[in-house]
Parts: C-alpha cells; sequence; structure tokens
C-alpha cells in the first residue's frame, strides 16, 4: 500500500459493502425459510420477494460506492417501487 494510511471513507465502504451482503443473504435466507414453512414452491410472489431482496441492496451498494447520482437512484428506487406495488396478473 505504499505506506499510505487508509482514510475513514474507505473502511466506512468497505463495513457498508459488507452489511449489505450481510443483508442480501439474512433476506434471502427468511425467504426460503418462509417457503419451508408453508411448504410451498416457488411462484410469482416468492420470485418478487426474492428479487425485491437482492435488488434493493444492490441498488443501495451502487449508489454508496460508486457514487450514483440522485436522479438515477431517484429513477432505480421508482422503479422498485413500481416493481413491487404491482400485483402479478392472473392467467385468464
Amino acid at each position: 500500500m505504499n505506506g499510505q494510511p487508509v482514510d475513514a471513507i474507505f473502511w466506512l465502504k468497505l463495513a457498508t459493502v459488507i452489511g449489505v451482503l450481510v443483508a442480501m443473504l439474512y433476506g434471502a435466507r427468511g425467504v426460503f425459510i418462509r417457503l419451508k414453512e408453508k411448504q410451498q414452491g416457488f411462484g410469482p410472489n416468492s420470485l418478487q420477494a426474492l428479487a425485491i431482496t437482492f435488488f434493493l441492496p444492490t441498488v443501495v451498494l451502487v449508489a454508496i460506492v460508486a457514487g450514483l447520482d440522485s436522479q438515477a437512484l431517484a429513477a432505480l428506487l421508482g422503479t422498485i417501487a413500481g416493481y413491487v406495488l404491482s400485483s402479478p396478473k392472473k392467467d385468464e
């Protein structure tokens, strides 16, 4: 490391990355436990829950680490909100 001290921002970003990864794994574990408790397979709702479990922390991670601007972050969060609030259509 060329003898340069590592700044506090690096450690904060590293802690954020580790926290987001733990949140992803914990959320996925919760979805799978819930599916097992209900003795249910994968369906549209469980896939939606898994997508949110992985996509939302990824957006937060990219926003923090890569310095995503506020307009792009707002667009991504709006897309996530639309996806969460939409309901799967029934086959007719």
